[in-house]
C-alpha cells in the first residue's frame, strides 16, 4: 500500500471516529388505542371511533443536531377502508433555549397541543403529524412556538391549505397568561372553481393554579379568557366576527379529575354547512357553533407512568335546546425508547 494511500485510510478513519464521537441512535415507539363513542343529538353527528396508532421512529443525534426517520399507521376496526401510512421525517436543531424542527413532526413534540376551540380531537388522531417548520423558546417563565402546518397541497382536485399557529404562556406555576392565535388559509384547487376562505382565531387567557399550594395528590387549576375569530370568504367579501367567553375549571385527586369547560358567544364556525368549506376548513369542534356550550369531564386514569397510560373518561355535553350529548373514551398511550450512544471506543 502506497503511502498515500495509507494517509487517506487513516484520514477517513479519523473522520469516522470523529463523526462517532457524541452521536447516539434512537429507537423509539409510540401507541395509541383509542374507543370514542358519541351519542351526540340534533345537529350534532353521532358516531363511534374504534381504532389504533402506530408511531416507530429511528433516530440520530450529533450534539444539537439530530434526523429522524419513521411511519404513523392508523387501523379502524370494522372498516374496509385502507388508511395509507404518513412518513414521519424531520431534522431538529436544539439549542439551550432555542428549538427548530423541520419536516414531518409528530405533534407530541409540540410545547402545547392546540385546544378543542382550534382542532378537533378526531382531526388530531387521524393527522398526527405537521408537515412544515416549527420554531419554540423555552425560558424559565416565558415559552412560546411558532409554527406552519401545510395540510393539503394544491392540484386540480385538492385545496391548498395551510395553518399557522403562534401560542405562548407567560408566569409561574402558580399564576400567568398565555395565548393561542392560528391563521387557516383555504385556497383554491388548480381548476380555480372554488371560493377561498380564511379564518383567524385568537384565544388569550389567565390561568390560576393551587396544585403545588396544597398536597401533591390534588390537582386544581382554572382558566378563564376570551376566544375571538374573524372568519372571511371572497365568494361576497363578508367577515365574520363571533367573540365569546371561554374558561374551564379542573379539580383532580390521585386517578380521579373532574373538567368543566364554557364557551358563551357568537357561534364560531358560520361556514360549517357549506359544501365548499365545513370541518375540513374549521377544523375545530363543531360544539363551539353554539351561543352556548358546556363540557363536563369525568375522568379516571387506571395506570399512569412513565411508558404507559390507560384512562377512561364520561363526558357531558350541553348546548341549548338540544338533549344532553353523551360520550365514553378509552384512550391507551405505550411509549418506549432506547437510546445507544456511540463514541470512538467502539
Amino acid at each position: 500500500m502506497s503511502f498515500r494511500v495509507r494517509r487517506i485510510a487513516v484520514l477517513c478513519l479519523s473522520v469516522m471516529c470523529l463523526n462517532a464521537y457524541g452521536q447516539r441512535l434512537r429507537a423509539n415507539l409510540a401507541f395509541d388505542g383509542l374507543f370514542d363513542n358519541r351519542e351526540f343529538k340534533n345537529d350534532m353527528l353521532p358516531q363511534t371511533i374504534y381504532g389504533m396508532r402506530v408511531m416507530p421512529e429511528v433516530g440520530v443525534d450529533y450534539g444539537s443536531h439530530s434526523f429522524t426517520a419513521g411511519v404513523s399507521k392508523i387501523w379502524e376496526f370494522g372498516s374496509d377502508q385502507c388508511i395509507s401510512p404518513d412518513v414521519i421525517m424531520y431534522y431538529r436543531y436544539g439549542g439551550e433555549k432555542w428549538t427548530t424542527y423541520f419536516g414531518s413532526i409528530p405533534r407530541r413534540s409540540l410545547q402545547r397541543q392546540l385546544p378543542d376551540a382550534f382542532l378537533y380531537d378526531s382531526i388530531a388522531f387521524f393527522e398526527p403529524t405537521i408537515g412544515g417548520t416549527v420554531i419554540q423558546y423555552n425560558g424559565r417563565i416565558f415559552q412560546s412556538e411558532l409554527y406552519c402546518n401545510w395540510f393539503s397541497r394544491q392540484s386540480y382536485t385538492k385545496r391548498e391549505a395551510f395553518r399557522i399557529v403562534w401560542d405562548g404562556y407567560v408566569g409561574n406555576n402558580v399564576i400567568g397568561g398565555g395565548w393561542f392565535t392560528a391563521m387557516t388559509h383555504f385556497a383554491n384547487t388548480m381548476q380555480h372553481n372554488l371560493f377561498l376562505f380564511e379564518k383567524f382565531q385568537f384565544n388569550p387567557y389567565v390561568r390560576l393554579d393551587l396544585t403545588d399550594v396544597f398536597a401533591s395528590d390534588f390537582t386544581i387549576k382554572a382558566d378563564a379568557g376570551l376566544l375571538c375569530s374573524l372568519v372571511h370568504c371572497r365568494k361576497d367579501d363578508n367577515w365574520f366576527s363571533p367573540t365569546g367567553f371561554l374558561g374551564d375549571v379542573q379539580v383532580g385527586w390521585r386517578m380521579l379529575d373532574i373538567k368543566s369547560t364554557v364557551y358563551a358567544g357568537g357561534l364560531q364556525q358560520p361556514f360549517i354547512d357549506d359544501p365548499q368549506a365545513g370541518l375540513e376548513f374549521h377544523r375545530n369542534d363543531p360544539f363551539y357553533n353554539h351561543s352556548f356550550y358546556n363540557k363536563t369531564e369525568l375522568g379516571i386514569k387506571f395506570i399512569a407512568d412513565e411508558n404507559v397510560e390507560l384512562g377512561f373518561r364520561w363526558n357531558l355535553h350541553f348546548t341549548p335546546g338540544s338533549p344532553m350529548h353523551n360520550q365514553q373514551l378509552i384512550t391507551l398511550r405505550y411509549r418506549i425508547g432506547v437510546i445507544k450512544r456511540l463514541t470512538d471506543k467502539e
